[in-house]
């Protein structure tokens, strides 16, 4: 690019973006980042180590075991990151700019390098600073010595730039590519392949989409941000929904769902895997109670992907109901499929891990009835009340803290009963009242989902 072109492009970002400085932002990105990182991530990265047994980590993850567990994380951790490239990816401009800079005869790979940038040490920044809060908490709870400060940094840094790459090969090959010819592939040394790839009106989808999101975290609308990420369905449009009764019409709509979804049914099928492993796991005398925070968080966001239904009926709320089904036994129905769907994984999952001998006998079970709570944390998920008017990240008396418990108490109901049952179960003074308290913390969320349900309908018949 010669002289007169970059004097252009440079004239033209300061009359789009104004006084805003984009590297200014970004160092102080990096300035908050590194100081919460020392102030907070450190002291917990501690304190989590400090908690697990450093006989269990040893016993589980020494040898080839560890290397496995990293690099099956590291490898969903790709997917998510080219999964998001396909929603929004690295290297997307503001619509102002698109449509008075990026249209020019200029290099698309000069005009979208700045942003590419900004997001790849925006992603190196995170790599680095998580593996070394890890480092740091392993070291300080002497769990290893201080020289595994070095190799934590460096394979933080080597994930943050792959994740980054994944990140915008997912924008290349993204949904919103399809149709403008075959994409590019650049690597991370020179990405001017991949950026020069990019068409415009995939750009201008991105940028909207950005826009929509951004407007519906400030506004505190989670609902609108999922709605405006959620995929096209393109799959199976030439199934119909056949009628089979009140019930059995809702239940073969949610089977209909998953069918036109392969995505969220094999993700669900993978985290709800994982999940009642952990929870099988946990129930085994002397496994650390973290395991089964793990597994009930992990079942939790495996059946979400199952629970499409719930969730739309969650958003209609107050509507006439088509098949004359009141709302708290229309909601009961559309559990029946997420429901029946992780029964099936725990059976498998968790008899296999009997079977071998990985757990006791009573972690199948156990993982079952923990199966109530995380229904009705679905419950209460999808019916959750939308955000008042203080609960706006722009107003003035807006609470931040306040709105993400909000919406964060589903899943910390679920993680409660999971993990505080399956505690007292590995106490020898409390075993006996364990699974007790697993019925009684299961049966409470499950009556507080349906209270959800009754309040947020009668809301909006109000």
């Amino acid at each position: 690019m010669s002289g007169e072109d970059r004097a252009r492009l440079a004239d033209a970002r300061r009359v789009v973006t104004g006084d805003r400085q984009g590297e200014g932002n970004a160092v102080y990105a990096v300035y908050v980042a590194v100081i919460a990182a020392g102030a907070y991530g450190v002291p917990a990265s501690q304190q989590l180590f400090r908690f697990l047994d450093a006989r269990w980590l040893a016993e589980h993850l020494g040898g080839v075991r560890g290397p496995v567990v990293g690099v099956v994380a590291l490898v969903a951790l790709l997917a998510l990151a080219f999964r998001a490239g396909a929603v929004r990816g690295p290297a997307v401009p503001d619509l102002p700019y698109l449509d008075h800079v990026a249209t020019s005869p200029l290099d698309r790979a000069v005009v979208l390098r700045r942003w590419w940038r900004l997001a790849l040490v925006g992603c190196l920044t995170g790599g680095l600073l998580a593996g070394l809060v890890a480092g740091a908490g392993l070291a300080i709870a002497a769990v290893t010595g201080p020289l595994v400060l070095l190799p934590a940094v460096a394979v933080g840094g080597v994930a943050a730039l792959l994740v980054a790459w994944a990140w915008l090969e997912g924008q290349v090959r993204g949904r919103d590519n399809r149709g403008h010819g075959r994409p590019g592939s650049g690597t991370l040394a020179r990405p001017a392949r991949s950026l020069r790839s990019l068409p415009l009106a995939s750009l201008r989808a991105q940028a909207a989409r950005s826009a929509g999101v951004g407007g519906g975290v400030l506004a505190g609308d989670l609902r609108a941000v999922r709605l405006e990420v959620a995929a096209p369905t393109t799959r199976a449009r030439g199934r119909r929904l056949r009628a089979a009764g009140p019930r059995g019409t809702m239940v073969r709509r949610d089977v209909l769902g998953l069918r036109r979804s392969p995505g969220a049914l094999v993700t669900g099928v993978a985290l709800t895997g994982v999940g009642a492993f952990a929870v099988v796991h946990a129930a085994t005398p002397g496994v650390p109670s973290v395991v089964a925070l793990a597994g009930t968080v992990l079942a939790y966001l495996g059946v979400g992907q199952w629970a499409e239904g719930l969730r739309l009926q969650g958003d209609n709320s107050g509507t006439v109901p088509l098949v004359g089904l009141d709302p708290s036994t229309e909601a009961l129905t559309h559990l029946v499929v997420p429901g029946a769907a992780y029964g099936l994984v725990t059976l498998v999952v968790g008899g296999a891990t009997v079977a071998l001998g990985g757990a006791s006998a009573l972690g199948l079970p156990w993982a079952l009835v923990l199966g109530a709570a995380v229904l009705g944390a679905q419950l209460m998920a999808a019916f959750r009340p939308l955000p008042g008017g203080d609960a706006s990240l722009i107003s003035p008396g807006g609470r931040l803290g306040t709105m993400l418990l909000a919406y964060a108490v589903p899943l910390i109901a679920a993680a409660v009963v999971g993990t505080g049952a399956t505690a007292m179960l590995g106490s020898a003074s409390l075993r006996g009242q364990a699974p007790v308290a697993l019925l009684i913390g299961s049966a409470l969320v499950v009556a507080w989902g349906r209270h959800r349900v009754r309040a947020l309908t009668d809301a909006h018949r109000d």
